[in-house]
């Protein structure tokens, strides 16, 4: 089991970075997205760094903490699975382009590089944002791909979703797994996924 002492650093950790944030065109709590991420992690490994960096996995990219700050407080590992789900993207810059850049990125790295641990967090991350896209399109139908404003086209979404779906493989036995196929169906099967 998971020694409650670090996980719930971890999660005070995770709840002040996103403090005051929302999910995406959401009034849910930000928090409840990596909650539900570490929850999903927790039902693939009872590796506790793993579980942590599902937390943690979106303090780098949204929310500004630094690398050294979860070095220190929570080790090298987390930092490393951390980073392997977070974007190299220059906000500044952000469009259609660097966002297909990052998603062709993201599964390169998967494809070549990605240790299970990794496509624990990542899969977990993804998991979760797949079921906030179903919901979402359950209530606002095509209208809830305005949200990512980067990139609306739902086509390429069910792209990069199908092709995460791909590399993860090596989870097929899992209910995450099972989970994931069945919401991309779900979810793209309008879109000719």
């Amino acid at each position: 089991g998971i020694a409650m002492s670090r996980f719930e650093e971890a999660l005070h950790f995770a709840a002040e970075a996103h403090e005051g944030m929302h999910r995406k065109g959401s009034l849910n709590p930000f928090i409840l997205h990596p909650m539900e991420a570490a929850t999903i992690a927790s039902g693939l490994t009872s590796d506790e760094d793993v579980i942590i960096a599902a937390l943690l996995h979106d303090t780098i990219e949204d929310a500004g903490v630094t690398e050294e700050s979860i070095r220190r407080r929570f080790g090298a590992k987390v930092l490393s699975l951390v980073l392997a789900d977070t974007e190299k993207i220059d906000p500044v810059r952000e469009s259609e382009d660097t966002w297909l850049d990052c998603k062709a990125e993201m599964l390169r790295y998967m494809k070549d590089f990605a240790t299970k641990e990794e496509k624990i967090v990542i899969l977990a991350d993804r998991l979760s944002n797949l079921r906030c896209i179903y919901n979402d399109m359950r209530v606002m139908g095509d209208d809830a791909w305005a949200i990512f404003h980067e990139q609306t086209n739902p086509t390429v979404h069910a792209w990069y979703y199908g092709e995460v779906g791909d590399l993860i493989e090596e989870f097929h036995d899992t209910p995450a797994y099972e989970e994931y196929r069945s919401l991309v169906h779900k979810v793209f099967s309008a879109y000719g996924k």
